[in-house]
C-alpha cells in the first residue's frame, strides 16, 4: 500500500539550536504530504543550559522543597542526555485539578505539564513530546468543547505525536476532525498506525512520523488495541486490527533508519506485550491500563524494550533520556504538582474553555435534569432555618455555605462548568454531574439553591417544609414520615456509612485526596440540643427538631 505521511523535523526552535547547537526546525521531504514542520521544540525559559530540570519558572525554593520531599526527586544524578522522549497521556479529562481543598494537595493539569516541558528545554535538553490519547473519558457537548482545548493545548506545547483512545473516538466525526486536522501550514499533532478518520485512506492523521532530536532519528506510531475498539462504534472512524495496521507502519518505519522507534499503545498490558514481541523493533513502547501511578521504573519487556506505564488522569509524565551508548536509556517518573508553577498560557486555555461553557449554559450543553430516587423536590437551606436554627446557624459558619463562592473566585471562574458546580449547589447528582429536577439552574432562576446545603445529605425538603408551614395539609402520621426521611444519624453504623458515602461523593479521591471523615466532620458537626422539657414533663420543641 502506499506509505503514509513519513515526517522527519528535529526539536528545535532557531533559540533552541543556539543553546544546543542544533539546525533550527525543518523538513525532510521523505514520502511527506506536507510542508510545514511540527514545532516540537518549546520556548526556552530562565534555566541555563546544563541545569537539570526539577522546577518551573519563578517557583519558590520552599515550594519546590516541600514537593520532592512529597513526592520525591526527579532526574537526581542523570548526566546530560542526547534527548528526551517526555510521554504523557490517560488525561481522563481532567484538563486541571479542581483546586477545591487546594491545587497544592492535587497533581495533574496541562498547565503544569506545559512548564514541566519548558523546564526540559530550559535546561538544553533536546525534547520530544507524545502523548498516548485517551484526552476524555465522557460524551456529550461539554466533552466535545474539552477535547478542543485540550488539543489546543497539545498544539501549543509542540507534541510530536498523540494517539486516541476509545472515548476520543466516541465523539461526532465532526468534531474530531474540526479539532485534530491539520492547521494551515502545521500538521496535526494526532497519529494513528491503525485508526482512520473518515477511513485510514483518507489521510486526516498520518500512519507514523520520523522527528529528529539530538541528532537521533526518533519514529512514532501510535495504535489502538482490539478490545479498545471494541468498546466503541463510530461509523465514521475506520480501525483495522491492531496487528495488521502496526505491520504496515513497521515496514514503513524499517525504511527510515531510525535510531529509536516509540510506539504509543492504547490498549491493555498484555496486549500490548504481545504487539511488542511480534514487532521487536519499537524500542519504547507506552501502554494504556495498568495501576493508578506508574511505576517507579518501567519494566523491561523480552526484546529489551522499556514498558511506559502512565497512571490515570494526566498526573504523571515519564521521561525516558536517551544516551549515547546503544541501548542506554533512563525513566524518571515526574509528579506534575505544585513544583512546576502554573503556566499562563495554558490558563488562557482553561479559560477558553471555561467562557464557551459559560456562552452554552446548562441547556446549550444538552443538560437535561433527572428525577430524584425520592421524587421529591428541594426547597434550599434557608427554609430550614426557622425550625433548625441551631444546625442553620453552625452551616452559615462552614465553608459549605459559601461553596459557589469559590468557584466564581477561582482563576479562571469555574461556576458555569456543571462538572465544578455539581458539588457546589444543592440538588445536583455529584458523580454524574447532572441537576436533579427542582435542582440549582443558575443564580438568577435558583439563588436559594446556591451553595452546599443542607439538603444534600438529608435529601429534599420541599414537602417536608411545606407541610411544617402550614402551606400544605397532611396528617399526622404522614408528617412524621417526611420528618424521618430527613433524619442522618451517625448513632448506627448504617447510618454513619450513608454520612461517609455521602460526603464522598464529592470529597473523593480527585477533589478531596486527604479527606478522612473523622477529621472533617468536627469542623461541620451540628447534632440537635437535647430537646428540652416543660415542668409538666411535655417535651418543647427547640433547636433543630
Amino acid at each position: 500500500m502506499p506509505q503514509e505521511s513519513v515526517m522527519s523535523t528535529p526539536p528545535t526552535s532557531p533559540r533552541a539550536a543556539a543553546v544546543t547547537g542544533l539546525p533550527p526546525a525543518r523538513l525532510r521531504p521523505s514520502a511527506c504530504r506536507w510542508i510545514a514542520a511540527i514545532p516540537v521544540a518549546l520556548t526556552l525559559l530562565g534555566t541555563a543550559a546544563g541545569a537539570v530540570p526539577e522546577r518551573g519558572e519563578g517557583v519558590p525554593d520552599a515550594t519546590v522543597a516541600t514537593f520532592r520531599e512529597r513526592n520525591g526527586a526527579v532526574f537526581a544524578d542523570w548526566p546530560t542526555p542526547r534527548a528526551v522522549i517526555v510521554v504523557t497521556g490517560e488525561l481522563d479529562g481532567y484538563i486541571e485539578p479542581c483546586g477545591c481543598t487546594g491545587k497544592e494537595n492535587q497533581k495533574g493539569g496541562l498547565s503544569r505539564r506545559r512548564n514541566f516541558l519548558r523546564a526540559i528545554e530550559a535546561a538544553g535538553w533536546p525534547l520530544v513530546a507524545v502523548d498516548l490519547g485517551g484526552q476524555v473519558r465522557r460524551f456529550g457537548r461539554q466533552t466535545e468543547a474539552k477535547f478542543q482545548s485540550i488539543v489546543d493545548g497539545l498544539r501549543a506545547m509542540g507534541y510530536a505525536g498523540v494517539g486516541f483512545g476509545p472515548a476520543d473516538l466516541r465523539l461526532p466525526a465532526e468534531e474530531l476532525i474540526a479539532a485534530v486536522a491539520a492547521v494551515g501550514d502545521a500538521p496535526t499533532p494526532f497519529i494513528g498506525g491503525n485508526v482512520g478518520l473518515l477511513g485510514i485512506d483518507a489521510g486526516i492523521t498520518p500512519r507514523f512520523r520520523v522527528v529528529e532530536a539530538g541528532g537521533l532519528r526518533i519514529g512514532i506510531t501510535t495504535v489502538l488495541g482490539d478490545g479498545a475498539a471494541a468498546q466503541f462504534r463510530n461509523d465514521d472512524v475506520q480501525v483495522v486490527p491492531s496487528a495488521r495496521g502496526l505491520a504496515d507502519v513497521a515496514a514503513g518505519l524499517a525504511r527510515e533508519r531510525c535510531d529509536h522507534q516509540v510506539l504509543l499503545a492504547w490498549a491493555t498490558p498484555e496486549e500490548t506485550r504481545a504487539l511488542a514481541a511480534a514487532y521487536p523493533q519499537f524500542d519504547i513502547v507506552a501502554t494504556a491500563g495498568g495501576a493508578d501511578e506508574p511505576p517507579l521504573e518501567p519494566q523491561s519487556l523480552p526484546g529489551g524494550a522499556m514498558l511506559v506505564e502512565l497512571g490515570h488522569k494526566g498526573m504523571f509524565a515519564v521521561a525516558v533520556g536517551l544516551f549515547d551508548a546503544p541501548q542506554q536509556r533512563r525513566a524518571q517518573r515526574v509528579p506534575l504538582d505544585a513544583r512546576w508553577g502554573e503556566a499562563a498560557d495554558m490558563i488562557e486555555v482553561l479559560a477558553n474553555y471555561q467562557r464557551k461553557l459559560e456562552t452554552l449554559g446548562f441547556q446549550g450543553l444538552g443538560i437535561v435534569p433527572i428525577r430524584h430516587p425520592s421524587g421529591r423536590r428541594f426547597a434550599g437551606s434557608a427554609a430550614c432555618a426557622d425550625c433548625h436554627a441551631h444546625a442553620y446557624e453552625i452551616w452559615e459558619g462552614t465553608p459549605h455555605a459559601s461553596a459557589l463562592a469559590t468557584l466564581e473566585e477561582q482563576m479562571p471562574r469555574r461556576d458555569a462548568d456543571p462538572e465544578c458546580v455539581s458539588c457546589h449547589v444543592v440538588g445536583w447528582a455529584p458523580q454524574r454531574f447532572e441537576p436533579f429536577e427542582g435542582g440549582f439552574a443558575g443564580m438568577q432562576a435558583t439563588p436559594h439553591l446556591a451553595h452546599q446545603g443542607c439538603e444534600n445529605c438529608h435529601g429534599p425538603a420541599a414537602a417536608h417544609t411545606a407541610v411544617e408551614r402550614g402551606d400544605v395539609r397532611a396528617s399526622d402520621e404522614e408528617r412524621d414520615r417526611l420528618r424521618r426521611e430527613l433524619v442522618l444519624s451517625l448513632a448506627t453504623p448504617e447510618g454513619r456509612q450513608k454520612a461517609v458515602n455521602n460526603c464522598l461523593e464529592c470529597h473523593d479521591l480527585d477533589n478531596s485526596p486527604g479527606f478522612d471523615f473523622d477529621a472533617y466532620w468536627p469542623q461541620v458537626e451540628h447534632g440537635e440540643p437535647a430537646p428540652a422539657t416543660t415542668s409538666a414533663g411535655e417535651t418543647q420543641k427547640t433547636g433543630t427538631r
